[in-house]
């Protein structure tokens, strides 16, 4: 495996767990959404309220920048990108 194949590998592996780690967060604050609401926006302001919010929406916040910066990786390294900016690991194995 040439060089570039394993930094290539090495690449679709961090955008593969980026991903994975967005679409948790994501689908946690969706299905917590509704409890949020009803728990946290409609009590008065608190430290562990702000503490709970700033964690809650930081992570969100992270994990998509981080899925930028990987996608912006991957077009700076010339490794193959679609248009919708989802690296093609298949044509990596060639």
């Amino acid at each position: 495996m040439s060089a570039q194949q394993q930094s290539a590998s090495i690449a679709v592996q961090q955008l593969t767990l980026t991903i994975v780690s967005f679409t948790l967060v994501v689908y946690d604050h969706a299905i917590t959404f509704a409890q949020e609401v009803t728990f946290f926006w409609s009590s008065p302001w608190s430290p562990s309220r702000i503490l709970y919010l700033s964690i809650r929406y930081l992570a969100l916040a992270q994990v998509c920048l981080t899925a930028l910066a990987q996608i912006g990786a991957a077009k700076f390294y010339n490794y193959p990108v679609n248009s919708a900016g989802v690296l093609q690991w298949t044509t990596l194995l060639d």
